[in-house]
């Protein structure tokens, strides 16, 4: 058991270490819409950001779903669309990570937020997925498309990950969805400090 542990957290290291997080380096060869799609399966920050938003809405509540998932969408897709505008897009995996701890600390308490933080942190989640996520492609429609897919996979993810938050009622599961959030809680500190590190080199 030790250790099966010890490699499950060397391989989580590993998978964290800092690396480039844009959509057109993470996926190579599978397509346009495919690399969308699973873009943010394969980037650790933006994944991080996406269990701990769905997470966090699902525990708030159904209401908080209603406004929350809308809210991330919009957020994700108006990023996307204001790509071809940003010359040079900044490093989000800072604020990415930021969105998780936050989002993921809340859900360890075991206390439903308010409805405004939810939606407040749907909203940096989504806005920082969308930038860092930016399509780079050699024409308008396989952006188009690589974008598409990439919101379509995001708010896929948060969804999934909200309604299974919204059914975990019993003592059990709520006890198991904050250690999922203590998990993610300490991925985004280990995140945040690997790249604290990196960038002091």
């Amino acid at each position: 058991m030790i250790r099966r542990r010890s490699v499950l957290l060397a391989s989580a290291l590993l998978w964290l270490a800092p690396q480039g997080a844009h959509a057109h380096g993470a996926i190579e060869g599978v397509g346009d819409f495919y690399a969308g799609l699973l873009h943010p399966f394969v980037v650790p920050a933006e994944l991080l950001a996406l269990l701990a938003i769905g997470l966090l809405i699902g525990r708030s509540g159904l209401a908080a779903c209603r406004l929350g998932i809308p809210i991330l969408a919009g957020a994700m897709a108006a990023a996307l669309a204001s790509a071809p505008a940003i010359t040079e897009a900044p490093d989000m995996t800072i604020a990415l990570a930021a969105a998780a701890l936050v989002s993921a600390a809340i859900v360890t308490t075991g206390l439903r937020a308010p409805r405004w933080i939810t939606a407040c942190l749907a909203m940096v989640a989504g806005l920082a997925v969308g930038i860092d996520a930016a399509p780079e492609a050699n024409s308008r429609f396989a952006a188009l498309l690589n974008g598409a897919a990439t919101l379509l996979g995001g708010v896929a993810l948060v969804t999934i990950i909200a309604a299974l938050g919204l059914r975990a009622e019993k003592h059990w599961q709520r006890i198991g969805t904050q250690v999922a959030a203590s998990w993610i809680v300490a991925s985004a500190v280990l995140y945040l400090a690997l790249q604290l590190v990196s960038s002091t080199r």
